[in-house]
């Protein structure tokens, strides 16, 4: 008996070990839009359809190839069911090469060419895809910036489960002596 509840207990204590919110969900799906005027923002989907709204750094940074350039800029979330971020300016007519860097727990890049148009000229948008796998280093999750991601509870349950274990185990074998 104690044997079967040390392995149920090992069993679980995996599961918790192994089991992230990403590899839960396998890899994502993050697409760069444009308006062709200057917006840009992304949406990102796990590959399951489950909309990435688990709070995620996401920095945007351009350059029009010349003089102009964008500092790394953080987009902001929108929280809908497209797991929408915005960048909050706008590029100036040209061609921008834009990249995305995502943080945990995606943790991936995409990039995309964008025009842009001036304002007198037809603005064509642009959508570029990427998908980015599940690994190892993509899965590990972060703690949230709203003070969440503590380990406590997990530690708390884990405790909870060997104090049950151990109580088991000692009223079993008292059972047992004659």
């Amino acid at each position: 008996m104690a044997a079967r509840i040390g392995t149920f207990l090992a069993a679980v204590v995996l599961l918790l070990l192994v089991a992230t919110p990403a590899r839960a969900h396998g890899g994502a799906s993050v697409t760069i839009h444009a308006d062709g005027l200057g917006s840009v923002w992304i949406t990102a989907q796990w590959q399951d359809g489950h909309p990435i709204n688990e709070p995620t750094t996401v920095t945007l940074t351009a350059s029009d190839g010349a003089s102009a350039s964008v500092a790394p800029s953080v987009l902001r979330q929108t929280g809908d069911e497209r797991g929408t971020q915005t960048y909050g300016g706008t590029l100036t007519p040209g061609s921008w090469r834009v990249a995305i860097d995502l943080g945990a727990p995606v943790n991936g890049h995409c990039q995309a060419v964008i025009p842009v148009a001036a304002a007198t000229a037809s603005a064509t948008p642009t959508e570029v895809a990427c998908l980015i796998p599940a690994t190892g280093s993509s899965t590990a999750a972060a703690p949230s910036r709203g003070g969440g991601g503590s380990l406590a509870p997990l530690w708390f349950t884990l405790a909870g489960l060997v104090a049950a274990a151990a109580a088991t185990t000692l009223f079993v074998r008292r059972r047992q002596r004659p």
